[in-house]
């Protein structure tokens, strides 16, 4: 079988889920024996390939092209979706008004590579009834759980100690922007005496401000890692907090759970479909609502039973196994 995967053109330059999702599920197909190409060309000529496979129906446009072009020379099309809806986030934070617009504008160009493909790839049946019910669809789907690596079960927290000199802290891990709600989690560990750790880029520079302002003394910003340090980071935690206004359900959840770190994340998006009671859940726009969360799971600390069932049921071997089940639904059809 020869698949072509194709994405936004800045996956390399600027990394995210879809990033992590395509390259790993491309590593564990070829070991299915699966030949898989990359591409990002608009004017690509699908000749050859059995399918092509889109992923990304939230940052649609790319897709959108990719799709049209697929459509039109025949080819079936698979769409890891990656899907949430964002209405309720972009209501109720303070931002430009074109981005609310274009977020809902977009919805025509969302339900058109809808339309043209032949199977959706939701990573949750949470994702899939979204998308039927915002969307009015009836396109067949197969789930394929969003994964990790399980080299993650082998961070050293030595190591992060011996960089950063800290121990017991709550982690947070992902792009600082508002979606991500970090200056949500500062506010709420004040007064907590629980030190923060924020790894990842800054992706909305006032934002980023807004929250090493709040934070202080009290938080320590790194703005990268390479996955062998995050493994030590998240080793080294006493819980990773994710308060986002909505996760599907979170790279960074699933490596912080493989690394046997308990877990405190939002209650929106498909957080509960993957970790059912094991982690603890929290309202992005309540400041008690995530603190609770925090001290709960610090108090549960459920992390060597996360690590059990993250590394059990959501390592990509799996994910590269139920794409190839889709596959060859697809092209039985």
């Amino acid at each position: 079988m020869r698949v072509l995967f194709q994405i936004r053109p800045d996956f390399i330059t600027n990394p995210a889920g879809d990033s992590m999702q395509m390259l790993y599920t491309r590593r564990h197909l070829s070991s299915l024996g699966v030949e898989v190409d990359i591409s990002t060309t608009f004017s690509q000529n699908y000749r050859g390939y059995d399918l092509v496979h889109l992923f990304n129906l939230t940052r649609v446009v790319e897709t959108y092209a990719y799709a049209y072009k697929a459509y039109e020379q025949g080819i079936p099309i698979v769409l890891s979706t990656i899907y949430w809806d964002s209405s309720e986030y972009y209501m109720n934070n303070d931002l430009p008004d074109w981005k609310k617009k274009a977020w809902h504008q977009q919805d025509m160009l969302r339900r058109i590579v809808l339309s043209k493909a032949s199977m959706l790839l939701p990573n949750s049946q949470a994702e899939a009834e979204k998308i039927i019910k915002n969307f009015e669809t009836e396109k067949p789907y197969h789930v394929v759980p969003n994964c990790v690596d399980s080299r993650f079960s082998q961070g050293n927290k030595d190591r992060f100690y011996k960089e950063y000199g800290l121990d017991h802290f709550a982690l947070c891990v992902g792009r600082i922007s508002p979606r991500k709600n970090q200056l949500a989690l500062i506010e709420a560990l004040k007064g907590t005496g629980i030190k923060l750790v924020l790894i990842g880029p800054v992706n909305d520079r006032e934002y980023g401000e807004r929250c090493k302002k709040a934070g202080k003394e009290n938080v320590v910003f790194i703005p990268g890692q390479s996955s062998a340090q995050l493994r030590d980071s998240y080793a080294a935690a006493a819980i990773h907090v994710l308060p986002s206004w909505f996760e599907t359900p979170g790279l960074s959840n699933l490596e912080a759970a493989a690394a046997g770190c308990p877990i405190a994340t939002t209650k929106y998006g498909c957080t509960q479909e993957y970790f059912g009671e094991l982690a603890c859940y929290c309202l992005p726009d309540d400041i008690d609502s995530i603190r609770k969360a925090v001290l709960q799971g610090l108090e549960n600390d459920n992390g060597k039973k996360l690590q059990e069932h993250v590394l059990s049921n959501y390592t990509w071997d799996r994910a590269a196994e139920e794409t190839l089940r889709a596959y060859k639904k697809v092209l039985e059809l």
